[in-house]
């Protein structure tokens, strides 16, 4: 009986810390606080396109500040259904010129993993939330996780420190089930993925990042498994390293089919916004962009555990470049795609 109860306390513990967290999501309209994704991916396609105007899905911003600070005279339009997800780009902008540097650590999550912060504040970021403090309690202490950050080589033990733990697999089972996803995002967020398929998926890419060779600077990686980014040059995202001098922002609260002047574009990024549409509705969307989208310009999307071929809807329209697409997926540092696809209007 005693053993029994043992076992059953942790589950316990952690399914009522996520019953307060999903209370806590009622009220917040912030689905994203940051965007994982690696917005070099899109520099590098701006870099190889000469693009100089782009449409973006907004998220969190991150992929948009970024842009700005890397190409100061780069047009960019975001797009959000969630007007939520505009303001926090806002919150953002304002927070980065309109405070000192103290103030802009504790803003964005820099050295701090406070909840307020605008890179925390988010429904997604209560998610790793939990699963951080079940790391800590059951797998290996908030210290010992630090240092594999803050100490050269360290990470050289993280399987031994973090995979060895009976409960490491089990953060995942909780954290990463369908029935949690479904309630927080509702069932299009897990329409096209294998049933019970995301507890491994997750566990499997983390575990790949942390074991790459550039895992001790991957701010994405620390984002997760502290809850904020560290103060040093090479661990930062670059808008908070080169905050951008003025913003060239457009935007639009709404879906793909009500941006303006979709030709104008040189280059769009739909983020993985068809991982969340029902195969009707991504054939929607690619009739729209067949339609609309110039010769010549680039559209890029994402899949993350969704193996679904698109490449027949698209039909002679694009032209993709699998290579292309593979060496992304290859370098995406946020770890959370299973492929990336890099189609040329032809």
């Amino acid at each position: 009986m005693g053993r029994a109860l043992r076992i059953r306390l942790p589950q316990q513990k952690y399914m009522q810390q996520l019953s307060v967290e999903l209370r806590d999501m009622r009220d917040n309209k912030v689905q994203f606080a940051v965007v994982r994704e690696d917005p070099m991916v899109e520099a590098a396609l701006i870099r190889l396109t000469k693009a100089s105007n782009v449409l973006l899905v907004a998220s969190g911003g991150c992929t948009a500040l970024t842009l700005q600070a890397l190409f100061p005279d780069l047009q960019i339009t975001l797009v959000d259904f969630n007007p939520a997800q505009l303001e926090r780009v806002r919150e953002k902008m304002s927070a980065l010129h309109n405070v000192d540097a103290a103030a802009r650590c504790q803003r964005f999550n820099i050295g701090t993993s406070h909840p307020s912060g605008l890179n925390q504040s988010g429904n997604f970021e209560s998610l790793f939330r939990g699963l951080r403090e079940f790391i800590f309690d059951l797998v290996a202490d908030e210290a010992e996780i630090r240092l594999l950050f803050e100490e050269k080589g360290r990470l050289a033990d993280v399987s031994e420190i973090l995979f060895s733990s009976k409960y490491w697999s089990v953060a995942f089972d909780l954290y990463f089930s369908d029935s949690l996803l479904n309630a927080m995002f509702g069932p299009d967020a897990t329409q096209h993925a294998e049933p019970g398929s995301y507890p491994r998926y997750f566990q499997t890419l983390f575990e790949k990042g942390l074991t790459s060779a550039k895992a001790f600077d991957n701010y994405f990686l620390h984002h997760v498994f502290l809850g904020y980014y560290l103060q040093r040059p090479a661990s930062l995202p670059y808008y908070l390293l080169a905050p951008p001098a003025d913003y060239c922002f457009q935007m639009v609260a709404g879906t793909l089919d009500q941006v303006p002047e979709l030709q104008r574009f040189d280059l769009i990024s739909l983020s993985n916004i068809m991982d969340w549409m029902p195969l009707v509705e991504i054939v929607s969307l690619i009739s729209h962009l067949q339609n609309e989208v110039k010769p010549g310009a680039t559209v890029l999307y994402r899949q993350l555990n969704n193996y679904t071929d698109l490449s027949p809807y698209f039909g002679d329209s694009f032209e993709f470049d699998a290579a292309l697409g593979v060496r992304f997926r290859e370098i995406e540092r946020s770890l959370f795609y299973s492929s990336l696809h890099v189609g040329k209007r032809r």
